[in-house]
C-alpha cells in the first residue's frame, strides 16, 4: 500500500480523532534508523499519505512526529549507533542552523570537575573512544520575553550492562533503550523547533554514557563525591542512571 488515504467519520465525542488518527498512522509508517541508512530501498513504507481534515491538524501532527522520530531514532537504534559520539552528531545535524542551540561537555577533565557522580559511570566506557560520554544540552527560547522556563533532563544510557553488578541471567537484551529518557527529551526539542511557541524557554540535559563493566569500573562499596560536597557511598552500580542524571540537575 504506498498511497493511503485517511478519512474519519465525523464523531463529536473525542474532539482530538483526527489528530490521534493520524499520528497512528505516522507512527505505523516509521521506519527505523538503521533500516533507513543500511537498507535505504525500504527507507519508505508509503510513498504518499493522503488526510481528509483541516491543514492545522496536518502541521501539529508533522511536528508532533517529527519530535518523536527523534526520539525513537535515538532511543530505538543498537548501542553502537547511537553511542554517546555518534549521539552528539545526530542531535547537531538535527538542529544545524534551527531555533535550538547544543552545547556538549565532552572533556575528561571538564567531567571529573563539573560531573563527579556521571564520571564514575564513564570511568570504564571511556577507555574505548567510540563509547566515551558527554553531556549534551539543549536549548529552545521562543520569540518574546521569556515568561516560562522548563528546565528537562533525561537518563542517556546507550548501553547498560549493570556494570560491576552485571545483569546476569539474560535481562541485558534490550538495555540499548535505557537511553530514552534522553532521546524523549531531543524529540521534545524537536517538537518546539517545529513549533516555536513564543515567550518559552525550554533547556534540556542529555547524560549520554555507557555503564560498561571491565577492571575500571566503578563498583559497590566506592564513595564518590558529588560537585555538591556530598559524599555517596554506591550500593549497587546498577543504579548508574541517578549518578548520570545528578550533576545535569544541579547545573542546570
Amino acid at each position: 500500500m504506498q498511497r493511503p488515504l485517511l478519512v474519519r467519520a465525523p464523531d463529536q465525542t473525542f474532539p482530538q480523532a483526527d489528530l490521534v488518527t493520524l499520528l497512528g498512522a505516522l507512527h505505523a509508517l516509521y521506519v527505523p534508523l538503521e533500516v533507513r541508512e543500511d537498507v535505504p530501498e525500504k527507507a519508505l513504507k508509503a510513498s504518499v499519505l493522503g488526510f481528509v481534515g483541516s491543514s492545522k491538524t496536518v502541521q501539529l501532527a508533522l511536528a508532533l512526529e517529527s519530535g518523536r522520530s527523534v526520539a525513537r531514532d535515538i532511543g530505538g537504534s543498537d548501542p553502537e549507533r547511537m553511542a554517546a559520539p555518534r549521539v552528539e552528531d545526530y542531535v547537531k545535524k538535527v538542529f544545524e542552523g534551527d531555533n535550538v542551540t547544543v552545547d556538549v561537555v565532552s572533556e575528561d577533565a571538564i567531567l571529573s570537575q563539573e560531573f563527579p557522580l556521571f564520571s564514575a559511570v564513564n570511568r570504564c566506557a571511556k577507555g574505548v573512544a567510540r563509547h566515551r560520554g558527554r553531556v549534551i544540552h539543549l536549548t529552545y527560547e521562543g520569540a518574546g520575553p521569556v515568561e516560562q522556563t522548563l528546565m528537562l533532563v533525561g537518563k542517556g544510557v546507550t548501553y547498560d550492562t549493570g556494570g560491576a553488578d552485571i545483569k546476569a541471567g539474560g535481562v541485558m537484551a534490550g538495555m540499548h533503550r535505557d537511553k530514552c529518557g534522553s532521546a524523549a527529551v531531543a524529540g521534545f526539542m524537536q517538537i518546539l523547533n517545529k513549533l516555536q511557541p513564543p515567550n518559552l524557554k525550554v533547556i534540556g540535559s542529555m547524560a549520554m554514557v555507557r555503564n560498561s563493566v571491565g577492571s575500571e569500573c566503578y563498583v559497590a562499596d566506592e564513595i564518590i563525591t558529588s560537585r555538591a560536597g556530598v559524599r555517596i557511598r554506591i550500593g549497587n552500580t546498577d543504579a548508574e542512571g541517578r549518578m548520570a542524571m545528578a550533576p545535569d540537575v544541579l547545573s542546570l
